[in-house]
């Protein structure tokens, strides 16, 4: 703060600075005192009532809206987030974030485990959470009594769901059964380069060259517009020179998106391409999401390399696929004591 003589008006004022929740700096100034005396007993209360508020931290409620202002979240996160507080963090939702303590949050913790919904939701949940509190204790200086929460683990059976995967011949054999080929072609693409579904549908034509595609945007649905991928980094793929040679003319005929050209295909349209070749091929029932899995099954089983599978999967870390794909890997441990007992001999 700075006490001024305003020359003009015969006057004191005070300029006050505030640091506002995204870390920038605003001044407030306060003019009209006729002694210095004045503006010194203004200034002094000023600079109390703002240590008194550092002390009083904004409800938990309060720091979300400032949070997802702060990651420029949009209208559809922001529903996404709600949610999910909604749902199943409420009895917070009005709190003050600097009062909940370690032991209210290990005891939701516990709770929420008990809920009956997946796991995966769950740790979306605690996610949202831990991301809040550590807002507030990058820009507020509270404490980030969150970090705490350690994710939950699947359970056996969301293991063996998350991972249902087909071999090459089920692929094929859904593959008979796809209608239509330009959604056969969009299906082959997710099985044999890993890509996301929303992936899949916003490559344009032009990312596709010389046998290697450009992978930076992603779309959830046909009409939202094109975003930037999962880690909202860009990745080149070569792609396999079976599946250039069909991608090929779809990309040199085409302006706009590979898969459709003006138009992407859409998500609802996709979902029953989908579901209809799978009932009628008789393969075990999968997700979409469950070709990239299959993607990376397949590489990691036929011993490619784990950091090269990273890479074309796009993972933020070489840790996430490590993560994702562990149980692979110790079921490799044979091959490699085969292949090293053949090395000592």
């Amino acid at each position: 703060m700075a006490i001024s003589f305003d020359e003009k008006r015969k006057t004191y004022y005070v300029n006050m600075k505030q640091i506002q929740p995204d870390g920038s700096v605003k001044w407030v100034k306060k003019r009209g005192f006729r002694t210095k005396r004045e503006a010194k007993a203004w200034e002094a209360e000023a600079h109390k009532a703002v240590q008194e508020a550092k002390t009083v931290s904004p409800t938990f409620r309060a720091m979300i809206s400032e949070w997802e202002a702060y990651s420029q979240s949009s209208a559809e996160v922001k529903i996404k987030h709600r949610e999910h507080f909604e749902k199943r963090f409420s009895e917070f939702l009005d709190r003050p974030i600097g009062e909940i303590t370690k032991a209210e949050l290990i005891q939701w913790r516990g709770l929420l485990a008990d809920q009956e919904v997946s796991t995966k939701t769950k740790n979306i949940t605690i996610q949202f959470v831990r991301s809040v509190f550590r807002y507030a204790n990058q820009i507020h200086d509270l404490p980030n009594t969150a970090a705490c929460i350690k994710p939950l683990k699947l359970t056996n059976q969301e293991l063996m769901h998350e991972m249902d995967v087909w071999t090459p011949d089920e692929f094929q054999r859904f593959l008979s059964c796809v209608d239509k080929p330009i959604y056969s072609l969009y299906f082959e693409t997710l099985y044999w380069t890993g890509m996301r579904r929303g992936e899949g549908i916003a490559i344009q034509a032009d990312d596709l060259k010389d046998g290697w595609a450009n992978i930076h945007a992603s779309q959830r649905t046909a009409t939202e517009g094109r975003k930037p991928t999962k880690t909202k980094q860009n990745r080149t793929i070569r792609l396999l020179p079976q599946l250039w040679e069909k991608l090929k003319p779809l990309a040199e005929q085409n302006s706009g998106y590979l898969f459709g050209n003006d138009d992407p295909l859409s998500p609802t349209m996709i979902d029953a391409a989908f579901r209809k070749a799978v009932k009628a091929s008789g393969v075990k029932k999968i997700r979409i999401h469950d070709l990239r899995h299959s993607f990376a099954t397949n590489a990691i089983n036929n011993g490619c390399n784990i950091v090269a599978v990273s890479k074309y999967l796009g993972h933020s870390t070489i840790e996430q696929t490590l993560k994702t794909y562990t149980h692979l890997l110790k079921n490799s441990d044979d091959a490699m004591i085969s292949t090293m007992s053949g090395l000592m001999k």
